[in-house]
């Protein structure tokens, strides 16, 4: 199977596809590096259309080239695609392990980002997206997931703990009670989704947090403000219906750091 990245051309050296290109390693994966160049109808003049398929070969060719020699072990292939970016890349979405986007959201932005193509490709592949943001160098630790008792949330767990082993990495289980009064309830919660990996993962480390105070999507931000990765279920497979007003479309808009949404 192959990691799919999707670059963007906004930045050379791109920190999404170094992480892909690092996942793609640690798992023996090969990675496919696409760029999506819009149809001649984006462009006033036809010289423009030409000039974006050009820079898009150089774009793929020489990030090629560059993460080649820094990971000589993973099989790398680029390809070129033409359409609406965001349609595009679901489109192509389910013949890959995994889609990894970048986003233009750093930590801390805010507003509306239903027209971002990471946000739109998140919520529109069928398979499970990497959203990976631009961070500044720091130590960054544990594997943050967030729980609610749903199936999607504990397939996103068993996912979590897998990502915790490989990268020998504590896993952060959160759940957010919001008021006190189902404080009882959000115990079981959290004691539930401990026993599980406990029983599945045995050699992972658990980091329990109840969180009383926040809303679900503040709480995931504020755990995954200094993690190595943060994993949410996705309801639904694809459309963007499903994560419209949810905890995932709150915490898209706040990424903290790189976050893996999954799919049953």
């Amino acid at each position: 199977m192959q990691i799919l990245v999707a670059l963007d051309g906004s930045r050379a050296g791109s920190p999404v596809a170094d992480w892909a290109a690092a996942r793609a390693g640690s798992l023996d994966l090969g990675l496919t590096l696409v760029h999506v160049v819009p149809g001649e109808w984006a462009y006033p003049r036809e010289n423009d259309h030409q000039l974006a398929l050009s820079r898009a070969e150089d774009l793929l060719n020489s990030e090629a080239q560059r993460l080649a020699a820094a990971f000589p072990n993973v099989g790398m292939t680029t390809q070129r695609l033409s359409g609406e970016p965001a349609a595009t890349i679901a489109a192509v979405s389910p013949a890959y392990s995994m889609v990894v986007v970048g986003t233009d959201r750093g930590p801390g932005t805010e507003g509306q980002g239903r027209g971002s193509v990471s946000f739109q490709v998140a919520v529109t592949s069928k398979g499970d997206v990497a959203v990976v943001p631009a961070l500044a160098p720091q130590q960054r630790s544990g594997v943050v997931v967030g729980v609610d008792g749903s199936a999607e949330s504990l397939d996103a767990l068993d996912q979590a703990a897998k990502e915790a082993q490989r990268l020998a990495d504590e896993l952060i289980i959160v759940h957010a009670t919001g008021p006190a009064s189902v404080l009882a309830e959000g115990g079981y919660v959290l004691s539930a989704a401990v026993q599980q990996i406990n029983h599945r993962f045995p050699s992972v480390v658990v980091k329990e947090v109840l969180d009383t105070t926040r809303s679900p999507g503040e709480a995931l931000i504020a755990a995954a403000r200094e993690a190595q990765l943060l994993v949410m279920g996705c309801k639904g497979r694809g459309g963007l219906s499903v994560l419209l007003g949810s905890v995932a479309q709150h915490v898209l808009l706040h990424v903290q750091c790189p976050t893996l949404l999954t799919r049953p």
